[in-house]
This record gives C-alpha cells, structure tokens and sequence, in this order.
C-alpha cells in the first residue's frame, strides 16, 4: 500500500519539478497540465548543476551590487530613447537627475522623452523651465518648436526653429522641420534648401532624403525627386512609403516598368497595376489603364471595388 502511494506521488512531483528547471513560463501552476507541447525532451535536465541556484541567490545577498552613477543612467536613458522606449528612458533621465540634478542636458532629455510619449504640455514646461535658467540653449528652443509643431502652431513653431539654427547652425533636425513647415505652406523651393542643410549635417538621415523627394515631386523636379528617394533607400530606410513614392516620380517620368517594379516593393502585384493604371489615367491613357485595372481585379478579388471604380472612369473618357 505504501508502495503504490509512494509512486503515485512521483507520477505527480516530477512534471512539476521538470516545470520549473526548464523555465517554461512564469505562470504559477495550479493543476498538472494535461496537454504536452512540442513533445519536449527532459534529458538535458541532468546537466543543471544543482548547486548554481543556491549560489546565485548566496551572491547577491553577500555581494553589494556596484553604484549606477549619474552618466550610466543617462546612457541607459539614451538607449531606450532610442528605441522608443519613452516612459522607460524618462525614469531614467530622473535617476541621472537625483545624482547631478544641475545637469541642464538631462533636463533637455526628459523634455523630449515626454513628448515622444505624447505629454506635450508637461514636455513644454521642462523646456521653459530651461529656457529660464538659460535662454542661449539652442536645444530648449528646438524642443519647443517641436511642441508647438505638435499643437499646429506652425507659426510659433518656425520662429523656435529659426532662434534654434541661429544659436546652433548644426541642429539638423530644426532644418528638417522648418522643411517640413515650408511643405506645409507649398513653398517647396524653400522646403528643399532646409531640406539640403540638414543633409549636409545629416547626410545618412534616409526620412529627410524621402522628404526631399516628395518637395522636389510637388515641385515639378521628378528626376530629382528619384535620385532622393533612392538616396532614402540608400541610407537604409527601406519604407513602403519611399517605394510607392518612387513609383509616383516614375509615374511622372512616364517609366512604368520603374514604376511597376517600385510599387510592387511597396505593396503587392495587384496594388501596383492598380497604381500603375491610375498613373496611365492621368497621363491620359485610358487604354493601357483599363488594362492595368482588370489586371489587378485578376490578381486580387479584394481590389475589384477600387480597380473596378477606377475602371469605369477609364470607360467614361473613353466614349
């Protein structure tokens, strides 16, 4: 009798020990799981060494982990504000800030942090603040731009971003929305040339060669606008956006096998004639664009109320 109990109680505790060695999730397990997955195999178990458990948890209760000092956290706070990380990178910044709290750069970032995470209010008054205890920090005026920029004060923000380049003439990312500002208003000349500052300071920046592309498209300069798009692509911004951008420039250029092949990177084969027979419409080929239409109906049942619309303009300029 005590023999069966004893090996009904080994059926039950071993899966449950195999559990937890394996790391298999961080669930607390209320009953025995009736379900295998994946058919596991529990023979690399025997190489655990039994003892590191024990020795780990000794470790860090004898031994006191060394001080983060104001510059590591800051560098923490740069990596995850890099990876958009907001709230993360903002804990962070306050971290270095109860170290060296007089360090008006970690202010900045704080600032920023916020305001990628949507605060914009709480971000704007970070960088008033600094603008207080320094009205000459050039990144405290771009920061409010950038704010302003987000409320759609457009006017307010080009007067930060000007203030900003004229403070410091390296901030490329003012030029790049002082761009985006003269886009706003179709001057696109002028859109380009803040455009071409900021490269000059950023030339690896693929989001602003594609911006400059699409002023030089508005602009009329569609051999240009190519040569940016592919500089984008270059610069290792591989967006669908620059792709279907180029395939508008070479749309422009009347080069549909360009156009063709562009398109299909930014989407699919059927999306692409669709693009490719709204191009052939307006450059006033209703033939070739009904063709291009049917063929993305063909290729994609899904496009048939698009393509098929876009088809029945074809039949109209064609009475």
């Amino acid at each position: 009798m005590i023999l069966k109990m004893i090996k009904r109680s080994a059926i039950i505790i071993v899966p449950l020990i195999c559990f937890f060695l394996t790391g298999c999730g961080s669930k607390t397990v209320m009953v025995e799981p009736r379900v295998t997955y994946g058919n596991p195999s529990q023979d690399h178990i025997r190489d655990i060494p039994q003892v590191r458990y024990k020795a780990l948890s000794e470790s860090i209760e004898n031994k006191q982990l060394p001080e983060i000092n104001a510059d590591e956290y800051e560098k923490l706070g740069d990596a995850l504000l890099s990876k958009g990380k907001y709230f993360m990178a903002y804990m962070q910044y306050e971290n270095s800030l109860k170290k060296n709290k007089d360090n008006i750069r970690v202010e900045y970032k704080k600032g920023v942090s916020l305001l990628g995470g949507g605060r914009n209010e709480e971000s704007q008054k970070i960088f008033k603040l600094i603008l207080q205890k320094q009205p000459d920090f050039a990144l405290a005026h771009e920061g409010m731009g950038r704010v302003n920029f987000k409320n759609k004060l457009y006017h307010i923000a080009k007067l930060n971003f000007e203030k900003a380049v004229d403070l410091n003439p390296l901030l490329w990312r003012s030029y790049a929305y002082l761009g985006n500002l003269y886009d706003l208003k179709k001057e696109y000349d002028l859109a380009v040339q803040e455009y071409k500052t900021a490269l000059t300071i950023k030339p690896d920046a693929g989001y602003i060669h594609n911006n400059m592309g699409v002023s030089l498209y508005m602009y009329g300069r569609y051999k240009n606008a190519v040569d940016s798009f592919y500089q984008a692509l270059r610069s290792n911004y591989n967006s669908k956006k620059v792709y279907n951008n180029l395939g508008r420039a070479f749309v422009a250029l009347e080069l549909y096998d360009n156009a063709l092949e562009a398109f299909e990177k930014g989407g699919t084969k059927a999306s692409a004639y669709n693009n490719i027979g709204v191009g052939y419409l307006k450059n006033g080929n209703t033939t070739k664009a009904a063709e291009c239409f049917e063929k993305a109906i063909e290729l994609s049942p899904r496009f048939y109320v698009l393509a098929n619309e876009n088809l029945k303009k074809c039949r109209l300029k064609q009475q």
